[in-house]
């Protein structure tokens, strides 16, 4: 890491534990390291010198390459290139050998520099083209890392365009996922409210259904109760004819009862009790009258007060009793109806007319 005088006290440190370990080969690889790092200071370039001197001929053959190659270029730097010479023809030699081809090269970029000052031009000119095919080389060598490194430059953009490809997916799921989550939870809070709104309706509608029996019940009371007030009514006229046929038999004129009857029932029904009498079975029967009267307008006021008590399922007792007719007045007006309407002949008239107020399903 260019930290020559770091590299020196730990060399300096590790060598004093070889020497305790007694460890002779890191020794000795210690002391190479050293030596050249020395001649990389300008002001120890004789003490590493000397540390070279004394480890020729010790250094393993494995080494040898960068001990020649240390000691020749150090020698070189030092202006001995006499001596230099065969340490670096040596180094280059060796360091092809061990394929430490940017080691041959610059050992042998040293060489031809003493050649150059020591005038051997002949020895230049024999080694050149080796220089060269060293150089050629190591340029291909440089072209190759250039292509390796382009190739893993390539390779990473790649790497991490799939990357960013595989984070941008990522996100658009988790994108997605919360989109989903959105909209599923607004779905329940709809249906929620949906459901909600749907029991509260039914609610609402049951109470406006049992408020809306709860009146037609009413109604149906009421109807019914002027029903029977007309009915004692009528009673009463009945009490009053008896009486009248006490005096008929005490008397040697005599009156039609019928006549009687009839002239009585006038005064059953007041008008106040005629109208909430119609109101109350409006109430209870809305289209009854209207059909009614659709089928037959000629219909009388009398006329669809028997209708509407047919509607009722009054029989011809009740009828007459409610109306204060006699039961051959109710058979009369019966069949004055059945005309108006032309129901069939031989049917029920009761049941027909009941037909014709019911509504159709």
């Amino acid at each position: 890491m260019n930290r020559s005088a770091d590299a020196l006290v730990a060399l300096q440190q590790a060598d004093s534990c070889f020497n305790r370990t007694g460890n002779d080969y890191y020794k000795l690889q210690a002391a190479l390291e050293r030596a050249h790092l020395l001649t990389l200071q300008p002001d120890s370039l004789e003490a590493g010198l000397r540390i070279f001197t004394t480890l020729e001929g010790q250094i393993p053959a494995h080494r040898q390459a960068f001990y020649l190659y240390y000691y020749g270029s150090a020698c070189a730097q030092a202006g001995q290139y006499s001596r230099a010479i065969p340490l670096l023809e040596s180094a280059v030699t060796e360091s092809e050998n061990i394929s430490e081809r940017l080691m041959a090269h610059q050992a042998a970029r040293l060489l031809t520099e003493c050649y150059r000052h020591t005038g051997r031009l002949a020895l230049l000119a024999d080694f050149l083209p080796r220089y060269q095919a060293l150089s050629d080389s190591i340029a291909s060598d440089a072209k190759i890392r250039q292509l390796a490194a382009a190739n893993i430059r390539f390779e990473t953009e790649k790497k991490e365009q799939e990357n960013r490809a595989l984070t941008a997916e990522v996100a658009l799921k988790d994108s997605r996922l919360r989109t989903t989550l959105l909209v599923g939870t607004l779905c329940l809070l709809l249906a929620a409210g949906i459901i909600i709104w749907v029991v509260m309706r039914h609610r609402a509608i049951r109470i406006r259904q049992e408020a809306a029996a709860t009146l037609l019940r009413e109604q149906e009371t009421q109807l019914h109760s002027l029903i029977r007030d007309r009915q004692q009514l009528n009673d009463r006229n009945l009490d009053l004819v008896r009486q009248l046929s006490d005096i008929q038999a005490t008397h040697e004129n005599t009156c039609n009862l019928d006549s009687i009857m009839e002239s009585l029932q006038q005064s059953l029904f007041s008008k106040e009790d005629a109208e909430r009498f119609r109101q109350n079975f409006s109430a209870v029967y809305p289209t009854a009258l209207n059909r009614l009267r659709s089928r037959c307008p000629d219909l009388t006021y009398s006329d669809e007060l028997f209708c509407m008590l047919a509607m009722l399922q009054l029989d011809n007792f009740e009828m007459a009793r409610t109306l204060g007719i006699s039961k051959s007045s109710v058979s009369k007006t019966r069949y004055r109806i059945r005309i108006k309407l032309g129901l069939p002949e031989g049917a029920d008239a009761d049941t027909e007319i009941r037909k014709v107020m019911s509504v159709k399903e």
